[in-house]
């Protein structure tokens, strides 16, 4: 196991406190040295065995409590690290046996083994707490458990699709398996995930009042599931069992497309894992497991994954190459609500900024306010009612700039006009502190020419959020050329606080994300003008792995916001971009999309969008036969639209590097996560391999097509775009 031999922090600790009495517990403390999260290392396992070996021959010793040491952890599961960096598959395979037999030694113990679980508990730490005899978790706002692996391109593979099933039943244990959801501790005890939640401050009580119960034989080790005569008629035949599991293929086949083989590997272990004894279907994970590890699939989304991580540690240096500290942020103010600017506000209020909000006439500060109490009102049911109370407290607003001198950031999300907001910029630079940082959430308008008529340019910057806020875990920073180092560190912790992936790219139209975006959302357009049918460029796209057609999210932006920014890029690229005349003809129409009932699709009140065939005609010079291509050929075109727009941002120095590229494409605008990102998409294709495509691409339909010089020299070299030094 050499490639797995690489030695982390010990991880686990056996903590015996001598004036422990009644009963006497053994802890199996977790706390990777280092990290804000445990993960095990494959040589931690070890060390669990041994302890529960010395632990068993303590005859004093009642039961054992494995807790974490973490402030809001309880395990994140195994390494990522180790997938990535080991390519031989038996490694890995000897790797999750380990696992499996460390799992099956807690499970055997002879001693009640309770697991008390605080935090984030997900992946092979849920695992960890199935082989226990009894689960405790807290109510705190940062105790959530899942299955996560799916998004890895993985399945549980430390006896969590056998155990899963045979704790909460086979329906939820495929919702949590397939979808990778996080459930918070209300709902964990409703499925029989947990068997307790309490107060954090009584969770080791919670734990010796059960090893004690446990223990005596008052309380069962082994609880069935939750009674559900409906779900017991469904699972326990032949028949029932195989329309359920005919049901899951359908809705992962109509999610995935067939293109993510983790999820279709999982529902077979599990169909045949039901009709087996535990012992036998815990045989089936180890082998399974490794061949999807070692997958490109999963070696993509795991490759994302870290590297998205090493985003969020990335430090800001300074002309001299010294890293530049992060200023502490305590007040936010939002000039503008609406959907973006009251998702911002909640946001950044649960994570404990005071937050103010400036709008300019009482229905929209009505408006913006009705929309953060249906946010908290959702989020209660998560949260909880003390800590919703809490973070809605922090935001407050008004119809004037009154409060926001104390600022220490404030963020404009005005209407896209660039004379408003160079208007709004000179206010507030001439009445906030030198200290306070200005920010634009502008999709496409250039940072600096919004700071024109700022004396103080180095605090300006761009933080360009994704809708909806809540959801969306990308945060493109957009760096002015006269932008502080000091400012870009603090939008960098900023961003990390309230939970978002931060990219820093350099100002230009459309940024990095707008600009790639803009280009494949306006070749779809083109494609209708050519003749080809709506349907056929939405089921294209989505069938090489986009999780929504262009022509639908055309109409989810709305189409007069996607013209502004498309109006842009057109002024900045006219070689390259043209705009459909049709686009205004929409706009002249009203039909700007959802928002307005009509756009490319309409959405009857109470029924599924449909294409509209009407809004062909307003296409002037339209064939009217559909050129004949396959759907799939179609995605192929609209993503080599987008990632060669991305190389063109590497090559002007708007990307810093590959990284900031893949991860910016996948999280903010949705490009195939199973490829890790345009530039790892093209460097696994081989570059060489791609120009000879693009020639042929070119030659039949035109220059949209050419390969970016960039990408050309890379090729005649034999090198990729991992080997690009990093810019900025």
């Amino acid at each position: 196991m050499s490639e797995l031999g690489y030695l982390a922090p010990a991880m686990f600790r056996l903590e015996l406190d001598p004036t422990d009495t009644s009963p006497r517990l053994a802890v199996v403390a977790m706390d990777r040295p280092g990290e804000k999260v445990n993960t095990f290392a494959p040589h931690d396992l070890e060390s669990v065995e041994g302890m529960f070996d010395a632990i068993e021959h303590e005859p004093a010793i009642a039961g054992i409590v494995i807790v974490s040491r973490k402030p809001d952890n309880f395990a994140a599961g195994a390494d990522v690290e180790v997938f990535a960096r080991t390519k031989d598959r038996r490694d890995l395979e000897a790797f999750v046996r380990a696992a499996h037999r460390v799992l099956a030694r807690i499970e055997a113990s002879k001693l009640v083994t309770v697991a008390a679980i605080h935090g984030s508990c997900v992946g092979g730490g849920l695992e960890l707490t199935l082989a226990c005899h009894h689960r405790i978790a807290t109510d705190a706002p940062s105790t959530v458990l899942g299955l996560p692996e799916v998004t890895l391109g993985l399945f549980p593979g430390g006896g969590g699709l056998a155990r899963l099933p045979r704790l909460i039943g086979l329906r939820e244990a495929l919702d949590l398996v397939l979808t990778g959801k996080r459930v918070r501790p209300g709902e964990a005890l409703r499925l029989g995930l947990v068997d307790q939640v309490v107060a954090p401050e009584a969770l080791l009580a919670a734990a010796r009042e059960a090893v004690s119960r446990l223990a005596s034989g008052s309380m069962a080790r082994h609880r069935a599931p939750r009674a559900d005569f409906a779900r017991a008629a469904l699972e326990r035949n032949p028949i029932g069992r195989k329309l359920l599991f005919r049901q899951a293929r359908k809705r992962v086949y109509a999610r995935t497309h067939g293109l993510y083989p983790a999820p279709l590997v999982a529902l077979d272990l599990l169909e045949r894992g039901a009709r087996l004894p535990l012992a036998k279907a815990l045989e089936l994970e180890p082998p399974a497991f490794a061949e999807l590890a070692v997958g490109e699939t999963s070696r993509a989304l795991v490759s994302l994954f870290l590297r998205s991580n090493a985003l969020s540690k990335r430090n800001v240096k300074d002309a001299a190459g010294t890293p530049v500290k992060a200023r502490a942020l305590s007040r936010l103010g939002l000039l503008g609500g609406g959907f973006m600017g009251a998702d911002v506000a909640c946001v950044a209020a649960e994570k404990g900024l005071d937050t103010r909000i400036r709008e300019i006439a009482p229905d929209a500060l009505a408006n913006t306010f009705a929309r953060i109490d249906l946010y908290f009102r959702e989020r209660a049911r998560s949260l909880g009612e003390r800590q919703v109370f809490k973070a809605r407290a922090r935001i407050s607003g008004g119809l004037d700039l009154g409060g926001f001198e104390t600022m220490d950031l404030v963020i404009e999300a005005v209407p896209e006009q660039l004379a408003l907001k160079q208007a709004v910029f000179a206010e507030l630079d001439a009445m906030v502190p030198n200290t306070t940082i200005l920010a634009s959430n502008t999709s496409a308008l250039p940072i600096a020419a919004i700071g024109e008529r700022m004396r103080r340019r180095e605090r300006l910057v761009g933080l360009h959020f994704f809708s909806p806020v809540r959801k969306m875990q990308l945060l493109e920073i957009v760096a002015a050329p006269e932008t502080a180092p000091e400012t870009l560190a603090t939008c960098l912790a900023f961003a990390v606080s309230i939970g978002k992936t931060p990219i820093v790219v350099k100002d230009g139209p459309g940024f990095y994300t707008t600009r790639v975006l803009g280009f494949y959302l306006m070749a779809a357009v083109a494609l209708i003008e050519k003749g080809y049918s709506i349907e056929d460029i939405d089921r294209g796209a989505k069938a090489v792995g986009w999780p929504v057609g262009p022509i639908a999210l055309l109409d989810e932006i709305g189409i007069d916001v996607a013209s502004k920014a498309a109006n842009t890029l057109a002024g900045a690229f006219p070689e390259r971009m043209k705009m459909s005349a049709g686009v205004q003809t929409f706009i002249e129409h009203k039909r700007l999309g959802r928002k307005a009932g009509k756009g490319f699709y309409v959405y009857p009140p109470n029924e599924r969008k449909r294409v509209d065939p009407s809004v062909y005609a307003l296409f002037s010079g339209r064939p009217t036969t559909s050129p004949k291509v396959s759907p799939d050929e179609l995605g192929e075109r609209l993503t080599m639209i987008a990632a060669l727009e991305a190389i063109r941002c590497l090559e002007e120095g708007v990307l810093g590097d590959a990284d900031d590229g893949d991860v910016g494409a996948v999280f903010g605008l949705g490009y195939p996560p199973m490829r890790g990102g345009p530039f790892r998409h093209f460097d696994l294709v081989g570059l060489s391999t791609l120009v000879n495509r693009l020639a042929s691409l070119r030659e039949r339909f035109g220059d949209a097509y050419r390969a970016p010089q960039l990408l050309t020299q890379l090729a005649s070299e034999g090198t990729c775009f991992a080997d690009v030094p990093r810019k900025h």
